[in-house]
């Protein structure tokens, strides 16, 4: 690097926190990184917040396609059809008498979900700026710890819902007013981001990459599991249990957090807890995200981090099919949903594989930069869906995975070179505010997949696949912008 880059603003990193001039830019901030053995060897081990993170990703799996259930099952009650009729909608049931309730009930049921989607896409932006921003002030630890309880009490509230469900007729509506709670404290959003930047506070740019593909994994084995295992628990116990012991689950989660990790920013001794808590929404806070926002930096930093959150936003939409991939294997491949689940189950395992085994492996041994990485991880999931677009039986799909064994790695490769561009005192207000666009353009998964299936199931099902490919195929451009970016910057260790 030039001498003349060195005091750059983009060129500090995590991965240089314990240099001078990180240090001056913490102690402009009324910071302090903790300097004490105690803290070099809890945060220097591979787990920290991994136990949790997967624990409230196998809650909120678990409860996901039950909470569904529930809303369709007491939509058909409040509709005035029979409860054991009711049962049945949402199956695989295809009587008659089963399809037309469906066509009366499964509309309503439509509208109650997607304003819990709206709910928890729309509302956790301002907090999670705000706690973006604050995190950056005064610790990652004390906003896991919010955002936690506000999952907790969303929960507390659903499983007390399903339960007097059992009993008296629920309305629906209160269903999504239980997700205000976790909404209003910032949501996925602030949680995935406070945990990354976590993970950017306590690794260097050597591991920081494998850190975050090890988190990434941790989040794809809590949901996988916990999909897999909401079935199983229904059959032997009830869905209130399954709500239970997603609520047990956080519970847990929360206590390991707050007995077992320490914070990698120690706010000054002048600043207590309590006092720090009453600044949570105080406008010095929107101010801070304001100056990160309009603060200009030289050497296209501002684009190179614009079109990453473009990026993973892409490939997210793109990812976004659950809602026709099912019924497509269902009709198409006469796959039942235990049969869909296992394949979900392997494909899942493969991407954990690719975030372990293989991230550490093209670090480790071949020292990939973190753009090649993504650059495969994405030309992996083109080739992925194309297969699976002409595929015409169930091994095609096995097939289609296992071939395609690097996918699912971008997120952590480009978050990491966010990481490398930014000081450590705004990683967490980017990586909220990243988050939060993300979550809001996911929200057009849903409908976007669902109309051009409607359209294209007649004449050529297996398109929608190809529409998939194609938007992956947007992510790559978008991805190539950045490394001709990151080649003008001039630094050797990003190029391809």
């Amino acid at each position: 690097m030039p001498a003349a880059a060195t005091m750059d603003e983009t060129t500090f990193s995590s991965g240089s926190m314990y240099s001078s001039g990180e240090e001056e830019i913490l102690a402009s901030e009324g910071l302090r990184l903790s300097r004490s053995a105690r803290w070099r060897e809890r945060t220097s081990r591979l787990v920290n917040f991994e136990p949790a993170v997967f624990l409230f990703c196998f809650a909120l799996s678990l409860s996901e396609i039950e909470l569904s259930h529930q809303i369709i099952y007491q939509t058909c009650c409040e509709q005035g059809f029979q409860r054991s009729e009711c049962l049945l909608v949402g199956t695989e049931a295809n009587s008659p008498v089963v399809q037309e309730i469906e066509a009366q009930v499964k509309p309503v049921a439509a509208s109650v979900n997607t304003v819990i989607v709206a709910i928890k896409s729309v509302i956790p932006v301002f907090g999670a700026l705000l706690l973006g921003a604050w995190s950056d002030r005064y610790g990652r630890k004390p906003v896991v710890v919010i955002t936690g309880c506000g999952l907790f009490v969303t929960y507390v509230v659903l499983t007390g819902l399903n339960y007097l469900s059992s009993f008296v007729q629920v309305n629906l509506w209160f269903y999504a007013i239980a997700f205000i709670p976790f909404s209003i404290t910032g949501g996925i959003a602030i949680l995935v981001a406070t945990i990354y930047a976590f993970i950017s506070d306590i690794s260097n740019d050597q591991i920081r990459t494998i850190k975050m593909g090890f988190m990434s994994a941790v989040m794809v084995a809590g949901a996988a599991l916990g999909s897999f295992s909401c079935r199983y628990i229904l059959e032997w116990t009830d869905s209130t249990t399954v709500f239970m012991i997603s609520t047990i689950c956080i519970l847990f989660g929360l206590i390991y957090i707050v007995l077992f990790i320490d914070d990698s920013i120690i706010p000054g001794a002048d600043n207590e807890l309590g006092s720090n808590l009453q600044t949570l929404f105080s406008l010095s806070l929107i101010e801070d995200v304001r100056q990160a926002v309009v603060c200009k930096r030289s050497r296209f930093v501002w684009q190179i981090l614009v079109l990453i959150v473009g990026f993973i936003a892409i490939v997210e939409l793109a990812a976004g099919n659950n809602s026709v991939a099912y019924t497509y294997a269902h009709r198409h491949l006469e796959w039942s949903k235990k049969q869909y689940s296992y394949f979900q189950l392997s494909e899942s395992g493969l991407k954990i594989v690719a975030n372990t085994i293989g991230i550490l492996s093209f670090k480790r041994i071949f020292s990939w930069p973190d753009t090649l990485l993504a650059l495969i991880s994405t030309i992996s999931n083109i080739l992925c869906s194309t297969i699976k677009g002409f595929s015409t039986v169930g091994w095609q799909f096995y097939m289609a995975t296992s071939l395609t064994f690097f996918k699912g790695t971008e997120q952590a490769a480009m978050l990491s070179v966010c990481a490398y561009l930014l000081p450590s005192n705004e990683i967490a207000k980017f990586y909220a505010l990243a988050m939060s666009v993300i979550g809001l353009v996911t929200i057009g998964s849903e409908p976007l997949y669902g109309y051009f299936y409607k359209e294209t199931v007649g004449s050529s099902p297996g398109m929608v696949y190809l529409f998939e490919s194609g938007l992956y195929g947007g992510a790559l451009v978008v991805l190539v912008c950045v490394q001709l970016l990151m080649n003008k910057r001039n630094q050797p260790e990003l190029l391809l």
